[in-house]
């Protein structure tokens, strides 16, 4: 009997331990999370955690820059006309907003780039076979005029949430490490489309914060030796060829590019396979993902794909890549540039 008990007395020891510790931690981490509530200033909404200090972002104007009339209308690319004034070395920042109201999906972590030029084209709005977009007001589309301010270049996924004993203190942070730059972030203000980077309302307040540090080497996508569906042609290009396929290949951008097609022929697929289109930032963050869905083909028959990319900012300079998965194989990457001039 005495040996039967044994065991049982041992589980009770190690249950009961198991217990109190629980019973011990949970005071403990309900103390963090009051320390943390009670840490948080009120006097400003957005903070941001720096070698374990909270520091205020500080609020920057968005200015809005038109060096020349539009067409049918003023139009105007927002930035920011000076560096901000906050700067960290931390490349997954945790940031604190306190404020009523905040809406997650409509918060933006944006990267900015500073631009010295656009051209006249880039501030213009209206119908592109028009003869007035052609040479607007008599200029060249393609000729510079001065901007000299920073401008959205990319959005940033962010994950998180309100604090659970203070559901007006929201923790967030960005779901990939950042690479050195400039960024802000704000609330979009009532507007439900994602694509809204930096508002035209000068009412809303930006908080902006540049990260240090080495940037890290260009990532290098790699794929599949022997993908079970093979791409047998791939083109990208700014032009079409008719309505089917782009021109002769295009590996070369400006920034303020407006639409590029990318252009596959597939073999040896069965028909309903997920086609991805991945444009890599030179950061190596995704700036769209794009998905296609494969007819079912004729036996033998090539199936080719069109697809458009339209870039909702300006680009960021430097080497791009386009990695085409086929039911997540990576079976091609198309690498090309975006330059400044």
């Amino acid at each position: 009997m005495r040996k039967f008990l044994s065991p049982l007395k041992k589980n009770n020891k190690i249950f009961f331990r198991f217990a109190l510790f629980i019973i011990m931690i949970l005071p403990l981490s309900q103390l963090i999370e009051a320390q943390e509530n009670k840490n948080t200033p009120e006097f400003y909404e957005f903070y941001i955690s720096q070698n374990g200090k909270k520091i205020e972002i500080p609020e920057m104007p968005t200015m809005l820059q038109s060096p020349i009339k539009a067409i049918s209308e003023p139009w105007n690319i927002p930035g920011i006309n000076s560096r901000p004034k906050l700067t960290i070395n931390e490349q997954r920042p945790v940031i604190y907003i306190n404020k009523n109201g905040i809406n997650l999906e409509k918060i933006k972590l944006v990267r900015l780039l500073y631009f010295e030029k656009l051209r006249v084209f880039d501030f213009q709005w209206g119908s592109l076979g028009s003869e007035l977009h052609k040479k607007p007001n008599g200029e060249e589309r393609n000729s510079l005029r001065n901007f000299g301010q920073w401008a959205a270049v990319g959005t940033y996924p962010i994950k998180g949430g309100p604090m659970p004993n203070n559901p007006d203190l929201y923790c967030i942070r960005p779901k990939e490490r950042l690479a050195p730059g400039v960024y802000t972030i704000y609330q979009c203000p009532g507007i439900k489309d994602s694509s809204c980077f930096i508002p035209f309302d000068l009412g809303i307040p930006l908080r902006t914060f540049e990260i240090t540090g080495e940037e890290a080497p260009f990532f290098e996508l790699i794929p599949s030796n022997n993908p079970s569906i093979k791409i047998i042609k791939s083109n990208i290009s700014n032009v079409l060829k008719g309505i089917k396929c782009p021109r002769a290949g295009k590996y070369n951008y400006l920034f303020s590019e407006e639409q590029i097609f990318a252009y596959i022929e597939v073999e040896g697929q069965r028909g309903g396979e997920i086609v991805e289109f991945l444009w890599h930032r030179p950061d190596g963050s995704i700036h769209a993902r794009q998905k296609r869905i494969l007819d079912f083909p004729k036996p033998g028959r090539i199936i080719s794909i069109l697809q458009e990319f339209v870039p909702s900012n300006l680009l960021m300079p430097g080497k791009w890549v386009l990695g085409i998965k086929i039911y997540g194989e990576l079976v091609k990457c198309i690498p090309f540039y975006v330059g400044t001039e």
